[in-house]
């Protein structure tokens, strides 16, 4: 059977070294802006970024001990608590040795981050160099793909939107399956499928999109447009069971993990259409890139700030090489450029996933025949909130375009060619590079000391005020998770991307604090322990003076503005 890649000898050690030299580089370059290198132990943004780097050490905490993954020890007395957001359990295994030496949750949590970056580079470098066995064409895809600004807009704060390099691997692995047909081969698809799924539900079903549009293509469309990789009844009936067995393997190995969000609910087209891509976002270079900043000043109003979901420009550099690799693929008699049809279709799908429900689906609230709603159609998809999301494949498509354009570049033109590709790789890089983020780099932020302390004392449940769930500053009610790796006591803080019905008027009750009624809502949930950070709390001193009145509460800990309570009899 014809392969979607070449299978090739492998690289030397030597120049295995050069290339990963190469990505390293580029990640001190390109990350300097959103990452604090020389604090990697304490440094961490706000929000999201806290939320995740809590979510691993919670994964990490429970393996270590055994506990309940999913009973998560956010939004006491809530069971069940980690089902409101993702669990990033694929992703935690990563960092699981670092949590285990160190115990470092923000060390594990950036250097994961970073090695994301590495790795989908690597990932696609190989991709592109068994179709085209050039390592200069194969880094052009590399570096297009990992440092496109879909990955630095998301790169902040979104870690499981930037750990996809299983996706390429998966294609690979697919296609070796295929051409086998054997079962060995399918175990590695399992694998490789698996740990994407299981490194969040947005790669669950982005990994089982593309995969299935490869399966498609290599056992449907392609025979049909090429009339070549024909396959016999037999080998049909063979990799129809293979298929079907491992699906439900895969699906079994999942389904521990993914029965837990069963209660969840889409919130159908319309919470769907405003995360959902238009063409202006995929072509209008940013505010936070060189030449969105060169837009305003000559005028241009177009430019988008970096967060929020529809800032997904793919990069004109990248967008016109992609362009030639797809009229080479199109166009091309060769056996080598027709294997980069798949990524033609595959960055079709993705621009049409990626602009959500049609307009009467909005309208009527329901999934009608749209791209996106024939796919939300299918059990677990409709959770897919932000359909922006699939730029992530649509880049990984140009990322691989861009590098068979490259290739062809060198076969034509030699040296010329190459050194041409030399010019374009900073260039590359310099459409994507982040300037003047709003964020700035992430500051050292240790865990207050008043939490290591609560360590120390007997276990209980600890609520912290102020509480900013609901509020303007959202962003910080993630800090009581992350601070809560400490003591990892059940806290009745949270934030995550849906909330238990009655945690908003629970938390409401405790804001009252040291009120009679905020004391009775304490002991009625089987509060122990209140932390109250008096420089932002309302009342401030005067509300820590009250408390420590209190007949029912006793001062336990102190550190500088932070104050502990026990709740008592």
């Amino acid at each position: 059977m014809s392969r979607l890649v070449h299978l090739g000898p492998g690289p030397g050690v030597v120049r295995m070294f050069a290339i990963a030299a190469v990505y390293l580089i580029a990640c001190r370059v390109m990350l300097a802006p959103i990452c604090n290198f020389g604090a990697l132990g304490s440094s961490t943004y706000e929000g999201d970024a806290r939320l995740v780097a809590w979510a691993l050490a919670w994964d990490n905490h429970a393996v270590v001990t055994r506990a309940s993954l999913f009973d998560a020890n956010i939004f006491f007395p809530m069971q069940n608590a980690l089902a409101y957001g993702e669990h990033f359990f694929g992703i935690s295994l990563f960092s699981l040795p670092v949590y285990v030496v160190t115990h470092n949750v923000a060390l594990g949590y950036n250097l994961v981050w970073i090695l994301s970056y590495v790795l989908c580079a690597a990932a696609v470098h190989y991709i592109t160099w068994r179709m085209t066995s050039d390592h200069l064409a194969s880094m052009i895809a590399g570096l297009a793909y990992a440092f496109s600004f879909f990955r630095m807009h998301h790169g902040h704060g979104h870690l499981h939107l930037i750990w996809t390099f299983w996706i390429p691997v998966s294609l690979v692995a697919i296609e070796r399956w295929v051409a086998t047909q054997s079962w060995r081969a399918m175990g590695v698809v399992i694998v490789v499928v698996v740990l994407q799924a299981l490194s969040s539900w947005y790669q669950a079903v982005m990994v089982f999109v593309a995969g299935a549009l490869l399966v498609g293509w290599l056992l449907g469309i392609r025979p049909l447009l090429e009339a070549e990789g024909k396959i016999g009844v037999g080998q049909a009936r063979r990799i129809a069971v293979q298929a079907f067995a491992g699906a439900g393997l895969m699906l079994l190995l999942v389904w521990p993990f993914a029965r837990h969000y069963q209660a969840l609910a889409s919130g159908g087209p319309i919470e769907a259409s405003v995360a959902s891509a238009d063409v202006t976002g995929f072509l209008m270079p940013p505010e936070n890139t060189l030449l969105g900043q060169w837009l305003i000043k000559n005028g241009v109003k177009g430019p988008r700030w970096i967060w929020g979901e529809l800032t997904i420009y793919v990069g004109w550099v990248t967008l016109l090489l992609a362009v030639a690799g797809a009229l080479i693929a199109v166009r091309g008699e060769a056996a080598t450029w027709r294997r980069f049809r798949y990524f033609v279709l595959l960055a079709v799908v993705a621009f049409a996933l990626a602009l959500g429900p049609s307009v009467r689906e909005v309208a009527d609230n329901a999934w009608h025949w749209s791209p996106f709603g024939v796919l939300a159609r299918i059990p677990g998809a409709d959770l897919f909130r932000a359909p922006a999301r699939f730029a992530s494949l649509l880049t990984l498509s140009l990322a691989v375009l861009a590098g068979a354009a490259s290739a062809r570049l060198h076969e034509k033109l030699g040296t010329v060619g190459r050194v041409v590709s030399c010019v374009l790789i900073p260039l590359i890089l310099v459409d994507s590079y982040v300037v003047n983020f709003p964020g700035g780099k992430p500051r050292p932020s240790p865990i207050p000391m008043v939490y290591r302390r609560l360590a120390a004392l007997p276990a209980g449940p600890v609520v912290s005020l102020p509480d900013y769930a609901g509020t303007a500053e959202w962003f910080r009610e993630p800090d009581y998770q992350y601070f809560s790796t400490a003591h990892w006591y059940p806290i009745a803080n949270g934030y995550s991307r849906a909330a238990p019905p009655d945690f908003t008027e629970r938390m409401e009750r405790f804001s009252s604090f040291p009120d009679d009624s905020s004391l009775q809502a304490l002991h009625e949930s089987g509060i122990r322990y209140v932390v109250v950070h008096a420089g932002a709390y309302r009342g401030g001193p005067a509300a820590v003076t009250r408390a420590s009145a209190a007949a029912g509460l006793r001062l336990v800990a102190q550190s500088g503005a932070d104050y502990m309570f026990e709740v008592v009899e």
